[in-house]
Formats: C-alpha cells, structure tokens, sequence
C-alpha cells in the first residue's frame, strides 16, 4: 500500500499529539501541517526506510511503534531508538540532505505519516516556531545517543538489560505488561541473544518478572530499578 491522503489520522483528535512536534504549533501553521500529510500502515515488522536510501522527506510515528537499527558484518542488529506516537523518523538525515544511517522497521502495526521534502521545507521556511521545535528534538536525539554510548562503554550486561526492561515499560500503553521480543530486547542492549536469555531467566528465578506467553512481566519494578543503576 502506498502512502495516501486518506490514511492520515486526524491530528486534532491524535490522543498523542501532545508528544508530537504538531503541538508546538499556531492554528495556521496546524492546518498548514495536517494538509501537507500523507501517510501509510505498516505491518508488523515492515520495513519504512532502509540504511543507505535518499529521505523522501519527514516521517511521523502516528500510530504503533517503530526501531530504528544498524546492522554489522555479521548481520547482528543493534536498536539505537524506539519511537513511539509523535516520534520523528529520518529527520537528521533530512536535515543533513544525507542518506539513512539506520533501518527503520515496524514494531506491530502502525500508521506512519509523510511530509514530502519540498513541503517541509517550505514549512519550516514559514513558520519559525516550528524550525525552533525541530532543533528542540534534534538537541533529545544528541543526548539520548551520548547516553547510550555511555551505557554500552560503562555498564555490564545485568545493568543494561534490567534499564531496556524500564525504558520499555515507560513506552508501553500497558506498562506492567512488555511485548518486545527477546530478540529486540536484546539489540537494545547491544547484548548478545544468548546473554540476554541467560540474563531474563535469572530475573525470573529472581521473580523480578515472569514470562508469559510472548509477553514480559514486571513483578518488582523497585528491584529492576536499583539494579539498572539508574
């Protein structure tokens, strides 16, 4: 399915549009905005851009979730990002006019809008407000990279997996209850799949969560908190 005007949720009744850069907006920059989107829906595991391709222009997380990830000669993956509703998508590289650094691929089904490059631009040309909001966003993404370079550097496995567990807790809508894959919990903490299975049966022998189904339980965020070092 291509990207479509029709598909494009309404920004007005957006239950997330509070964490998006919409919400920065005046009233005739908003309608200025939702006019310029298209968008498209994305199965599980679709992939939205691939590493290497040209940015057609701004993607927005409207719906679902998305990661964004590497991959290294051996074809082991490494999540740098979850986005969740309101997330920018590809906007560094946009900026930069240089191509993708990162996949980025669906996590269950979601709706990504689209501002094709032209318009952005443009956009952004016309209203100031919204060029200080972008750099605003650019300024999160430097901190939460040098974050987890620091992490990855600094902290041993355990510490790593038990803060993914809470930071995928804080993104849930279910928070209680995770659905991330063993796998992908494992690209977010730059960990090995072995190591993060080793790791996940401790914390359950521990009853700090319990495994049920393709689901993760959080049985004591208190302990998973003091031992992420947080």
């Amino acid at each position: 399915m291509a990207f479509s005007k029709k598909e494009a949720p309404n920004c007005d009744w957006c239950p997330y549009k509070k964490n998006c850069l919409f919400d920065y907006l005046d009233r005739k920059s908003r309608k200025e905005w939702k006019e310029m989107r298209i968008a498209n829906r994305f199965k599980d595991d679709e992939t939205i851009f691939y590493e290497g391709e040209k940015p057609p222009g701004l993607y927005v997380v409207c719906r679902g979730k998305t990661k964004i990830y590497k991959s290294g000669s051996t074809g082991h993956q490494l999540i740098t990002r979850i986005e969740s509703p309101g997330d920018l998508l590809g906007h560094r590289s946009l900026l930069a006019t240089e191509a993708y650094s990162g996949n980025a691929q669906s996590l269950g089904e979601s709706v990504i809008s689209l501002i094709p490059q032209e318009k952005f631009f443009g956009f952004l040309k016309r209203h100031p407000d919204a060029s200080l909001a972008l750099l605003k966003e650019l300024s999160k993404d430097v901190r939460r990279g040098e974050d987890k370079a620091r992490d990855i550097a600094f902290k041993p496995a355990r510490c790593r997996l038990a803060q993914v567990l809470l930071q995928a807790k804080n993104e849930e809508s279910h928070p209680e209850k995770l659905r991330l894959k063993r796998k992908e919990l494992a690209e977010m903490a730059g960990l090995s799949i072995e190591t993060t299975v080793r790791l996940l049966k401790d914390f359950e022998k521990k009853g700090l969560i319990r495994r049920k189904g393709p689901a993760i339980l959080l049985l004591n965020q208190e302990k998973i908190q003091s031992l992420s070092g947080s």
